[in-house]
């Protein structure tokens, strides 16, 4: 993801008006399988425009860091920094 694209998804995210997940137990990392406890959100449409390959994925907020989970498995698929 480019730069400009990384601004757009993290806007798209903000306008969402999601509150960020805390307490976290898990590793914020790829591959990781969180709790089904947590509440996933769907991805906005402006992310699906940018990132086709997120259709289907959904995400949460960890602090800062927008993480895209695969509702299917829980896995952690990918995490966009602040």
């Amino acid at each position: 993801m480019s730069s400009t694209q990384r601004t757009e998804f993290r806007q798209s995210i903000t306008r969402s008006n999601v509150r960020a997940v805390t307490n976290v137990n898990f590793a914020v990392r790829v591959g990781t399988a969180i709790p089904r406890s947590v509440s996933l959100n769907p991805l906005p449409p402006a992310i699906l425009s940018l990132v086709p390959a997120y259709r289907g994925l959904q995400f949460i907020l960890v602090g800062d860091d927008i993480v895209i989970i695969d509702p299917d498995t829980y896995e952690i698929v990918d995490v966009i920094p602040a």
